[in-house]
């Protein structure tokens, strides 16, 4: 049983520590997975990794701002260029009220001029940039105008797109519909260019990000081919499934609506020339599962997820966090500021942390073809063509550990790969969680507590753990 196996695994590796455990379990056999050759999978944007928050969280007077140094570096700590989204079902229900004063209430946000002012500030001092959402459900196009003038003389060069509305394909479900139902692309399509028409002639030059479906694939596809030049970022959401049905399977194995989903999604944009974006997604819908996305389990699959969309062909993910639709903070939040100030991270933050170690922003992802397959072991490649700089391998297994030659995956030095591992007491574990055997500290930086190198051109991944494998050293933040 999960409860049992997760006992003995912890006990075991707080008893004799790791590297005595992988020494004792090493005696298996080797998996060797191999390059493949021909193309990458894809070329990963510079700016792939990404935040995503309610619009409440703009009028919140301390949470964007550039005197917030710990949530400034935690951000940092993810890369020096990521992208913030804000929106979400709060934006159809936000007004902008350029001189304030402002409100943070999931139905009743009012966002002033300040409010943009402060995020502004905090883009500048993470590098980072943001797409803006516009009230499309329930607001007016007047108001749009005057909000999205304002946000982009703000933001300037920081803003990267701009979104009308969220999740658009539901705007005629419910019982309190936000149009009259039936809604479909048509209705929607003709709505979007009367509003981008009207935008783009106030504000020249203004980029925007569409459609913005809640799991509509079909919208996003239509919307490729019917609005070119109409969009410069297609966009969606996803989520695993639903917080009250949410399991531990889900989360240590592949949906297999997934892949067909990111097929679709990457021939779209292959096929218009306009890159696609994650801009909405996380574990479970409503917020997470309680004892389940805020896990380790949830950071092994955050660390998965944002590799198998960059090699899927995502231009990037935005990981949901704080304060959801319903007012509380979600269970699945990569870093969570309460009302009165205080900053921590959760654990799927730590995934983030090993996706940004593992340098796939920028970087080329390659494919891998295992020799045998093994439903419970993830394996990434990043590098060149012929061969892999950086590897990261999950083993969801929580009894037995893997054995992976590295010179299958021709990494140039494999016998002297510098290993970082993410590593937890057991899946289900709250606290406790480490990268490169370090938590984040109190100022939000974090930096390996010993160096672990490679000697035998092989790795042992332990139970229920992940490793980044790389020929170089692993920078502090």
């Amino acid at each position: 049983m999960l409860t049992r196996r997760t006992f003995l695994q912890s006990t075991i590796l707080a008893s004799v520590g790791i590297p005595r455990v992988l020494r004792a379990l090493a005696q298996q056999p080797i998996s060797s997975p191999h390059i493949q050759p021909g193309a990458p999978l894809a070329s990963v944007p510079a700016d792939f990794i990404g935040l995503g928050y309610e619009m409440s969280s703009v009028a919140q007077p301390t949470l964007f701002s550039d005197q917030n140094t710990k949530y400034i570096q935690l951000v940092r700590n993810l890369g020096a260029q990521g992208m913030i989204r804000v929106g979400g079902i709060v934006s159809d229900f936000t007004r902008y009220v350029p001189n304030g004063p402002s409100r943070s209430e999931p139905k009743d946000t009012v966002i002033a001029r300040t409010d943009i002012e402060r995020l502004r500030g905090f883009l500048d001092s993470t590098g980072w940039k943001a797409i803006w959402s516009v009230n499309f459900g329930s607001g007016t196009l007047d108001d749009a105008v005057a909000e999205a003038t304002d946000v982009h003389q703000i933001l300037g060069t920081q803003l990267a797109a701009v979104e009308l509305g969220n999740e658009v394909e539901n705007y005629g479900r419910g019982t309190t519909p936000l149009r009259t139902p039936p809604y479909d692309f048509s209705r929607y399509l003709a709505e979007y260019r009367a509003w981008h028409s009207a935008l783009l002639t106030a504000i020249p030059g203004l980029r925007f990000a569409a459609p913005d479906t809640a799991a509509s694939v079909e919208w996003v596809v239509q919307m490729a081919a019917d609005a070119p030049g109409d969009v410069q970022l297609l966009t969606t959401h996803y989520y695993r499934g639903d917080q009250h049905k949410g399991t531990l399977d889900q989360l240590s194995h592949l949906d297999p609506q997934l892949q067909v989903k990111l097929d679709r999604l990457r021939k779209a944009s292959q096929s218009s020339g306009i890159p696609w974006r994650m801009c909405e997604t996380n574990s479970f819908f409503g917020g997470g599962r309680p004892g389940l996305s805020d896990t380790f389990a949830g950071a092994l699959w955050t660390l998965n997820y944002l590799l198998l969309l960059a090699q899927s062909g995502c231009a990037g993910v935005n990981l949901e966090t704080g304060y959801n639709q319903l007012g509380f903070m979600s269970s699945y939040s990569p870093i969570r500021a309460d009302a009165a100030g205080a900053i921590e991270v959760g654990p799927s933050y730590y995934g983030m942390l090993a996706f940004a170690a593992a340098g796939a922003a920028g970087a080329s992802m390659l494919a891998i073809k295992p020799d045998t397959p093994d439903p419970d072991l993830s394996i990434y490649a990043i590098g060149r063509q012929s061969s892999a700089q950086t590897a990261v391998i999950i083993n969801w297994n929580e009894l037995s550990p893997r054995t992976i030659s590295l010179s299958s995956l021709a990494m140039p030095d494999g016998n002297n790969a510098h290993v970082l591992r993410l590593t937890a007491p057991s899946l289900l574990s709250q606290s406790g969680i480490r990268l490169g055997d370090a938590m984040v500290d109190a100022a939000g930086k974090w930096k390996p507590a010993s160096e672990e190198r490679l000697r035998t051109g092989s790795v042992v991944v332990a139970p229920a753990s992940a490793v980044v494998l790389s020929q170089r050293e692993f920078a502090s933040t």
